[in-house]
């Protein structure tokens, strides 16, 4: 499976099905600004159990919806890009 097809799937599911204990804190996520950007979206996937649709905030399972031209992972690249 690509990833790309893997984060399709994982974009799909419902988040009534989602075990919250299973999801990271958002909070608890930290970037290392001194990788580079392919280096730091493979850390943030890992700190998120390779799901980046889900996490908690504040106790709250949360769901990441982009809505638009461009793919989950150019996305990421860019926000980890300028940080």
């Amino acid at each position: 499976m690509t990833l790309e097809e893997h984060l399709k799937k994982l974009r799909e599911i419902d988040v009534r099905d989602i075990d919250p204990s299973t999801l990271v804190d958002i909070k608890d996520v930290h970037i290392d600004t001194s990788l580079p950007v392919e280096q730091r979206l493979a850390s943030v996937l890992q700190q998120m159990n390779g799901n980046p649709y889900f996490f908690r905030s504040n106790g709250l399972v949360v769901k990441c919806s982009f809505k638009g031209e461009k793919r989950l992972q150019e996305i990421l690249e860019d926000i980890l890009e300028h940080l």
